[in-house]
């Protein structure tokens, strides 16, 4: 219950719904009430044994009975109008309360999911680094849909469940509380297999959503690298771990389908032993004269009605586990600290020259594994500084300390003598253009990729961004020119093109702190050349960070930093880098050695 209440507190928030479904839950139990109190007189009026002999009606139906003054006469066409009345009533305050209640679930259903995407979107780099795609994909649908299951249905289900079973208890203590007593002796025997059941099922609700989440990060390494699949013939390799994945998802499901399955015929069969002790009992006191045939009548309705809100309260509390399930997967999501966040006297970056500083960085994921060690480096304004140097040697986590996507194990990085953590990290990266070796484009059109982030921004802007990036001819030759869906990650455009539109999108944001992390890597020769000359102008008055395998890229900067180990070994332009006999030189006759050999 205590669970089941904290469910039921995420609902609070929609008060005037809820108001609403619990006042028609209250109004369906009370018809409940009035049906079980007619049984009473309908059956007594059909055993009477004298015509004008009266019989005892409850004091419920008495009242109704003084209220619109019906007699004996009377009692042949208002019973059966009575009893329409009473059932109309009951179905359609059944309606109202399933309607408003399941309004309820989705809005807050729909809160719960907004909720989850926000504190994901504002997720460091670090914890999607550690929680798998399709992990989080599964915690924001299969954990929200089984929420919602729960919330918006079963959860309304149970409450007005609860009401209707108050009423006829009521009525059954009322009528006889010595049979009533009786009748109740076997019922307790049913708490603890529901108590047992209900922890049974929690456990195997969490266990069947890990399973599916399994599925869903399977899913997701296959779709998005089903080239890599086709090209080394892995499908019969995948296809064994999604049928492995499946097969453990269907044993899951089955046991919990096992134990859900338990508690509806449990019921019945308790239902079907406290019958067959009512009908001992009471025929005796009908006998003894203690009650009426329809006081009997009566009080079997109330008993065996009642187990009808006792199963669905049984199925319910089944769908509510597995929704506590995914609501506390859910909340290990929520309750997730961001690690990456503003200072609590942050404020926002005023326009910047773009003088970077880095002073005794170091910058390591876990202790075990050190990245950067102890870097201290300054990019003047205007200036550009290229970082070069092997796989791993810590050029990109540089630009990533930048940004902020880290922040330093060690160290300070300063823009303009202004510490990054002082300022708030959206006013940071606002100042801030970025190219990555990875392209990442969306499923939209052409102008909203390049224009990603900003808000009425003109077309004559977007154009020039492109022509800066050497992309509006192509552009021009699509279909739609600029409004023509690229795909997913830009599906439809060749990895040239689908580089040049970000770095289209990067020249748009005009920011006065520009890195270009392998810009150029993903195009061919021709394009390389007319992108450079693009760049050059582009670098002019902007602070410019370049990071490139290929050397041949970096040979204009104004200073060029070899990292090597995590350290800055070298440092100098092109031509001082060559004469020494040093990290950048070996690096360059490797390369060389390589393209020649590719020449030839």
């Amino acid at each position: 219950m205590k669970e089941i209440f904290a469910l039921l507190k995420l609902t609070l928030s929609e008060k005037k719904k809820l108001s609403l479904a619990f006042l028609s839950s209250i109004l369906v139990a009370f018809f409940t009430y009035v049906f079980v109190n007619l049984v009473q007189p309908i059956i007594d009026e059909m055993f009477r044994v004298a015509p004008g002999q009266p019989f005892k009606k409850t004091s419920l139906m008495q009242a109704i009975f003084n209220w619109f003054h019906v007699d004996q006469e009377k009692l042949t066409w208002f019973l059966p109008l009575l009893l329409v009345i009473v059932i109309l009533g009951k179905g359609v305050f059944t309606f109202f309360s399933s309607f408003f209640m399941k309004a309820v679930g989705l809005r807050v259903i729909r809160k719960i999911r907004n909720q989850l995407y926000e504190h994901l979107i504002y997720q460091s780099s670090y914890y999607f680094d550690h929680h798998p795609t399709g992990e989080l994909m599964s915690r924001l649908t299969n954990d929200v849909e089984k929420l919602q299951e729960a919330a918006s249905g079963s959860l309304a289900d149970f409450f007005q469940e609860i009401l209707v079973l108050i009423a006829l208890l009521i009525y059954i203590f009322i009528t006889d509380w010595r049979l009533a007593l009786a009748s109740f002796i076997i019922a307790p025997l049913a708490v603890i297999p529901l108590m047992v059941f209900s922890r049974l099922l929690k456990k195997s609700s969490l266990d069947n959503q890990r399973k599916m989440a399994r599925i869903y990060e399977l899913l997701f390494e296959t779709i998005t690298g089903h080239k890599i699949v086709k090209a080394f013939t892995m499908e019969k390799f995948e296809l064994k771990k999604f049928f492995k994945a499946t097969f453990d998802y269907l044993r899951s499901g089955l046991r919990l389908a096992w134990i859900g399955s338990m508690s509806s015929p449990f019921m019945e069969f308790l239902g079907g032993l406290v019958g067959a002790f009512i009908l001992l009992v009471g025929t005796t006191r009908i006998a003894q004269g203690h009650i009426s045939p329809g006081d009997f009548g009566s009080f079997v309705v109330a008993i065996f009605y009642s187990y009808t809100p006792i199963k669905r309260l049984s199925r319910a509390n089944t769908v509510i586990q597995q929704g506590i399930a995914s609501f506390q997967r859910i909340q290990e999501v929520l309750h997730t600290q961001h690690k990456i966040v503003d200072h609590p006297q942050a404020y926002p970056l005023p326009p910047v020259q773009g003088h970077v500083s880095f002073k005794n960085v170091s910058f390591s994921y876990d202790q075990a594994r050190p990245i950067l060690k102890d870097i201290s480096f300054e990019v003047f304004p205007a200036e550009t500084v290229a970082l070069v140097g092997l796989s791993g040697a810590g050029k990109t986590t540089i630009i990533n300390l930048l940004s902020r996507f880290y922040d330093p194990t060690l160290g300070q990085i300063l823009i303009d003598g202004i510490d990054i953590k002082e300022v708030t990290i959206s006013s940071l990266r606002a100042q801030i253009g970025l190219v990555t070796q990875e392209i990442i484009l969306f499923n939209d059109t052409v102008r909203n990729n390049i224009a990603y982030g900003l808000e009425d921004v003109s077309q004559e802007r977007v154009i020039a961004a492109s022509k800066a990036a050497m992309a509006h001819e192509f552009i021009s030759k699509l279909p739609q020119g600029y409004d023509t869906p690229i795909g997913e990650k830009g599906a439809f455009l060749s990895i040239g093109q689908r580089q040049r539109i970000a770095i289209a999108r990067a020249l748009l944001k005009n920011p006065p702190i520009l890195i270009l992390d392998e810009a150029t890597s993903h195009l061919d020769s021709e394009s390389e050349h007319l992108i450079q000359k693009a760049l050059e102008n582009v670098m002019k008055n902007r602070t410019t960070i370049v990071i490139a395998h290929r050397l041949s890229t970096v040979r204009t900067a104004s200073r060029i930093l070899v990292l090597d180990n995590g350290q800055i070994a070298e440092e100098g332009t092109h031509e001082e880098l060559i004469k020494q006999d040093g990290v950048y030189r070996k690096l360059y006759e490797l390369q060389f050695l390589a393209n020649k050999e590719e020449n030839n």
